[in-house]
């Protein structure tokens, strides 16, 4: 039986930053890792780590019919010529297109990673609706097939999979996040000279309420000069919820106190500068910006939504504010402003969060432990 196993992942960028050290700790093990995603120009460097990399042609903006069919019939062809033993689907849009690959293929494991629900889940329009509903409808199909097992970040995505997929529990693992180094980002006091620094960190998307964020701050920095926002992340035009250059930088000025970093490569050293973290968004898996953040001793601020409500628990390391209520997140963000001894012990708390279950070795610990039943299970029956 090979040892072939596969992660169908979106972009480059992603495995690299979300799905690289489990890869490694994978390889390891003795798994042959082959990696299928979109190259958006780090493909190489995926490669350089010794994994097979095929590159996937895909566009998350192009959801035609004849698009998706081309994309499905593309993974199948590659997964054919691979022969995997384990596939690991990463994310919403991959766990579509691999399922719909992988129907008909026989003696594989799948694990499907639901690391959010997506635009798609959070939208109005009445077609994407309707386009929820089939996909609902796909998923509990697919789902419940023995040799598909789910992972979820937090116990509002397990809900749903319980009450909406009918997923069986004992086919579901709650794996809190990618995890976080916490030898890299280790506790840092917080800087002792003003301005405060609070700094948000993430693709400027609608879905990560950048928009309610600059409402919010432009309101504090009417009263409040000695507060100043860093915004840290790329603008992501293939997402559905992107945000137009122009609108950042008509935001930007209007208040000499946000300053626009673009996409930082040293986060350790952003999060050493900084007071607070934020992140106002309307819906995550667990995002690795908190993880982060966390590690590295900082007060959060953040919305009380799936999967920020995991690292941000309210009074206790963070203040949560309900989705786009621009008047209480500003009233957040001038309350821990003002508050040294409280950011101090949310702080020390966040630490506490993180290296309970959510370390970079606890999470690649679990997710291994998948693998190896799954792959066991796999030669019994062969």
């Amino acid at each position: 039986m090979n040892k072939n196993l596969v992660y169908l992942v979106s972009e480059d960028w992603y495995f690299l930053s979300h799905r690289l050290s489990l890869a490694k700790e994978a390889q390891n093990k003795g798994y042959n890792v082959h990696v299928i995603c979109k190259d958006t120009g780090m493909l190489n460097k995926v490669k350089d780590f010794g994994f097979k990399c095929y590159e996937l042609n895909s566009s998350r903006n192009n959801t035609s019919l004849l698009n998706l069919v081309k994309e499905i019939l593309n993974i199948r062809i590659i997964l054919k010529k691979i022969n995997p033993a384990i596939v690991h689907l990463v994310a919403f849009r991959p766990i579509l297109l691999g399922l719909s690959s992988l129907i008909f293929f026989k003696n594989i494991k799948i694990i499907t990673s639901i690391t959010g629900l997506g635009s798609i889940f959070l939208s109005k329009n009445i077609k994407v609706k309707f386009f929820k509903i089939i996909i609902i409808l796909f998923l509990s199909i697919n789902f419940k097939k023995k040799n598909v097992n789910i992972i979820v970040q937090n116990i509002d995505d397990y809900k749903f999979c319980i009450k909406s997929l009918h997923c069986s529990k004992d086919k579901i693992f709650i794996i809190r996040g990618s995890g976080v180094d916490t030898e890299y980002f280790k506790y840092e006091n917080e800087p002792l000279s003003p301005p405060i620094i609070i700094t948000f960190v993430g693709r400027l998307i609608k879905d990560k309420g950048i928009e309610v964020l600059f409402d919010a701050f432009h309101l504090v920095s009417l009263t409040h000069k000695n507060i100043n926002l860093l915004i840290a992340g790329r603008i992501d035009l293939s997402n559905p919820s992107a945000i137009d250059e122009s609108y950042i930088k008509g935001e930007l000025s209007k208040n000499k106190n946000i300053t626009w970093l673009g996409e930082v490569s040293d986060i350790k050293k952003l999060w050493k500068k900084s007071h607070i973290a934020i992140l106002p968004s309307r819906r995550e898996g667990l995002p690795k910006s908190l993880l982060e953040a966390a590690a590295s001793g900082k007060a959060i601020i953040a919305t009380d939504v799936p999967g920020c409500r995991e690292i941000a628990i309210n009074n206790v390391n963070a203040i949560t504010v309900p989705l786009d209520n621009v008047i209480k997140l500003a009233k957040a963000i001038e309350y821990l402003s003002k508050n040294h001894k409280v950011r101090k012990k949310y702080g020390l708390k966040s630490r506490e969060l993180v290296e309970k279950d959510m370390s970079e070795e606890f999470i690649i610990n679990k997710t291994i432990f998948i693998y190896e039943n799954l792959y066991k299970s796999l030669i019994i029956t062969s």
